[in-house]
């Protein structure tokens, strides 16, 4: 009896490796691929010197796991149980916290002050935003900071102990709307409305399943934005209106965006999502640009499409990079006249929510001021303008700061002088190339890394 109990496991044991086998070949059972961003491998091509120096062998061996038989069903099993037995996600930025709420783990470190960049680095760039505030304000165009809802502050109750209890005493968002407020940097405040207003909805502003605010939230903000936006021009703006809502078992766009990455078999249950039913209605349309994380993808989504519908497409900069409406051959910022696209906008709103406030505001300010400094520096004082007079005003003050960094900095200031005496030129001249160099330097935008 033992025998062939033996005999039958050897022979399952072999069918599955059969199987696996067959699938890897053939692929004669049509498995759904799994969520989330995935780099695939190619199948390396055999040559004897990569074979001899180990290079196809390694490639091969990548490829082969990767790409073995039933894959995705293996991870999707293994998902399963590390969710339905521990209580864990395989993917390592996902938290599970109380009552299943599902988080993206940069909103708790946000929220906890994990990913602080500091009080220099915030007043930095509240300033710099101020500065070009008041120059676009020069041109016509307001210029808009929008803090959206971060799911860690509107449900800090649900997240799991664990990181409560390495919470630190400010985070990014306090500090920066601390500075706004000091510098008088024009701000929308969504998370601060939400959070204060939490009782007071009837429909949901989060899914359980996803890190993104609902569509109803985001046409709650959006008629605000437009409200305020018609205010500043003193016209009848196009406006949206909610007639009525749906409700689904299927959730859609980016509800459950953090439960499909976790490739699962079983489904979650989640809170019940009233989509609303949206009309919109004619009136004048300004021109917006919206320079955004991943928040600004539930309004721009082709199923609900508020900014098409009641703003002049001026367009969506995702991360202040990638450029939506696709182009022709303008993909990304570095393709455009920089400068001349913002001020072409009646409106440039700078979106965040709390999960990418370290990241803020995308390198905005650096472009644009390196982009406005290009031309700035082949004009004479006598041809500025309001803005090139608020902008040398800036510049002539942070070269002079830069200046006494110099001379303050024993090193800094041996090398500057080591330099004169190479180029045989004046210390005092030697200073102000350096000045000059560092100014434009840290202009340069930075590696955002998210």
């Amino acid at each position: 009896m033992e025998k062939w109990i033996y005999r039958i496991l050897c022979i399952l044991t072999l069918l599955v490796f059969v199987a696996i086998f067959l699938q890897e070949k053939f692929r004669f059972v049509d498995i759904k691929e799994l969520s989330g961003a995935v780099e695939k491998t190619e199948k390396p091509n055999f040559s004897f010197p990569s074979y001899r120096n180990g290079e196809y062998q390694a490639a091969l061996e990548k490829y082969s796991k990767e790409n073995f038989g039933f894959r995705e069903s293996f991870i999707r099993c293994y998902n399963q149980y590390l969710y339905s037995i521990f209580g864990k996600a395989s993917t390592h930025w996902v938290v599970i916290g109380k009552d299943k709420e599902l988080y993206e783990e940069a909103y708790i470190n946000s929220y906890i002050g994990a990913s602080y960049v500091g009080i220099d680095k915030i007043r930095e760039n509240s300033q710099q935003i101020r500065l070009v505030q008041d120059m676009l304000a020069a041109r016509n165009v307001t210029l808009l900071t929008v803090f959206v809802p971060g799911k860690a502050s509107y449900y800090p109750e649900k997240i799991p102990e664990y990181y409560l209890k390495m919470a630190k005493e400010t985070n990014n968002y306090k500090e920066y709307v601390k500075e706004f407020a000091r510098d008088s940097v024009t701000l929308i405040d969504f998370n601060k409305y939400f959070c204060d207003n939490k009782d007071n909805f009837d429909k949901a502003i989060y899914c359980n399943l996803g890190a993104h605010w609902t569509i109803y939230a985001a046409s709650l903000a959006m008629d605000s934005l437009s409200r305020y936006f018609e205010a500043k021009t003193g016209k009848e703006h196009a406006y949206l209106t909610i007639d009525g809502f749906t409700v689904s078992d299927t959730l859609i766009n980016q509800d459950d965006d953090i439960y499909k990455s976790m490739n699962l078999i079983c489904p979650i249950n989640h809170n019940q999502i009233e989509n609303p039913i949206l009309s919109f209605h004619e009136g004048y349309k300004p021109k917006v640009l919206a320079i955004s994380d991943s928040y600004w993808w539930t309004v721009w989504a082709w199923n609900v499409a508020i900014p098409q519908n009641i703003f002049t497409n001026g367009g969506f900069w995702f991360y202040n990079t990638t450029i939506y409406p696709e182009r022709d051959t303008e993909h990304t910022v570095d393709d455009i006249d920089y400068r001349q696209e913002v001020e072409q906008q009646e409106f440039v709103i700078l979106v965040s929510t709390e999960s990418t406030n370290h990241l803020f505001p995308f390198n905005f300010c650096r472009r644009y001021i390196a982009s406005f400094d290009d031309s700035f520096v082949a004009k004479s004082p006598c041809d500025y303008d309001a803005a090139d007079s608020i902008y040398a005003s800036y510049k002539q003050s942070t070269l002079e700061h830069i200046r006494n960094e110099i001379v303050s900095n024993s090193e800094w200031y041996e090398n500057v002088k080591n330099q004169a005496a190479d180029k045989n030129i004046t210390v005092e001249k030697s200073i102000e190339d350096n000045a000059t160099y560092t100014y434009r330097l840290r202009l340069e935008p930075e590696d955002l890394g998210r």
